[in-house]
């Protein structure tokens, strides 16, 4: 059946304040005095945002699920729609291993480039995990053409893999099978976010967007919120508690990535955010557009502040200038700066696009062909 094609205001609130946290714990990661990481505060900063990916990961895939659910038809039957989707993805993982890039030359990586730096050109980082992700969702898309079957493979995906990630990260995966490969499984090679199991916040976010449209659909979306804020509560007090007692169903593994009940009870928080976020979108007004922008250009954002803070092939980040010497103070200082610059950025870049469609097309085609041509021809 035909979906409404409304937008969800609440949805890039959540990615807005995923991208918000993720600017400030990468400012503070970066730059923050190492004498400082072993304060009490600092585990309890480390273990908030310990939530934050998962958070971003699940808003990526709620927003997917809306953005096909609402067009359904379009999505199923190959086309331009189709082909830009898919190049918008690929377009992610180009980008994921350009940011892992030792050198901004094309014939230097070739003859200079060690083993380890070509190891850690493999690793598989959130936009590699995202794209893979929904190469495969819109490819699932394609396969089933049913709405019903395809939120079944989501979810069932999902808990496949959460199940397994324990396993998963027990095996010596990098010694049997190509490194490029074996990152994507599991940590071995120092990959942040392998499919197992980060993908499954996504797949699993393509679930929710499915029941939350249901839900509205059938003018239930407030009692769906305020449900979701009674589980998402009680799921995290259960699986905390599981958590702790000594049951041996799994090989050693990192307990706080990749166990399942970790996994589920970050899944009940990102529940209880989002209805939070639901029902302050229903009571406060917000007088800036600037958030509703950023959240629709989340994974933009993701993109440059990386490139501010950590750097690139192209440039230093503010890691090697600045280096961890900061106090608190200073590094939040430094974290509202880099906000303000990525703010009007993004915001001057999504009115320019929106404005000059054909413009902002022609920007980022002649960008990509101008970074591609000094990439291969640069000799150092």
């Amino acid at each position: 059946m035909p979906h409404s094609k409304q937008r969800y205001l609440f949805i890039d609130l959540l990615r807005f304040l995923a991208v918000i946290f993720m600017i400030q714990g990468h400012t503070f990661d970066a730059l923050l005095d190492l004498g400082l990481r072993t304060h009490t505060l600092f585990f309890v900063h480390d273990f908030f945002h310990g939530f934050i990916a998962p958070m971003f990961l699940f808003a990526s895939g709620v927003a997917f699920g809306i953005s096909t659910f609402k067009r359904w038809e379009e999505h199923i039957v190959p086309g331009r729609r189709i082909a830009k989707r898919f190049g918008k993805f690929a377009g992610l993982l180009v980008i994921g291993y350009a940011l892992h890039l030792p050198f901004f030359s094309f014939t230097k990586v070739l003859n200079e480039a060690t083993a380890a730096e070509w190891a850690a050109w493999q690793q598989v980082d959130a936009l590699h995990c995202i794209a893979v992700t929904m190469l495969l969702l819109q490819g699932a898309v394609l396969v089933l053409k049913d709405e019903r079957r395809f939120v079944l493979f989501s979810g069932g995906l999902a808990a496949v893999i959460i199940l397994l990630s324990p396993v998963m990260w027990s095996l010596p995966l990098k010694e049997n099978l190509p490194l490029w490969f074996a990152s994507y499984l599991n940590m071995q090679n120092s990959s942040w976010f392998p499919l197992f199991p980060w993908s499954a916040y996504i797949l699993s976010g393509v679930v929710y967007a499915s029941v939350f449209i249901g839900a509205k659909e059938h003018h239930q979306a407030t009692r769906f919120m305020q449900r979701s804020v009674v589980y998402g509560l009680v799921l995290m007090a259960v699986m905390f508690i599981l958590v702790n007692i000594p049951i041996g169903l799994y090989p050693p593994h990192d307990v706080w990535k990749a166990n399942p009940l970790i996994v589920f009870a970050r899944m009940g928080f990102v529940a209880v955010v989002i209805a939070g976020i639901f029902f302050a979108e229903h009571s406060v007004t917000i007088p800036s557009r600037i958030p509703q922008m950023m959240g629709r250009e989340s994974l933009f954002i993701y993109i440059i502040h990386l490139i501010i803070i950590y750097g690139s092939a192209m440039n230093k980040g503010l890691q090697q200038i600045i280096r961890p010497t900061l106090n608190v103070l200073e590094a939040s200082a430094v974290f509202l700066a880099v906000l303000a610059v990525i703010s009007l950025f993004t915001s001057g870049w999504y009115m320019f696009k929106r404005k000059y469609t054909s413009a902002g097309l022609a920007v980022k085609i002649l960008l990509v062909i101008a970074l591609l041509i000094t990439f291969i021809l640069r000799p150092y």
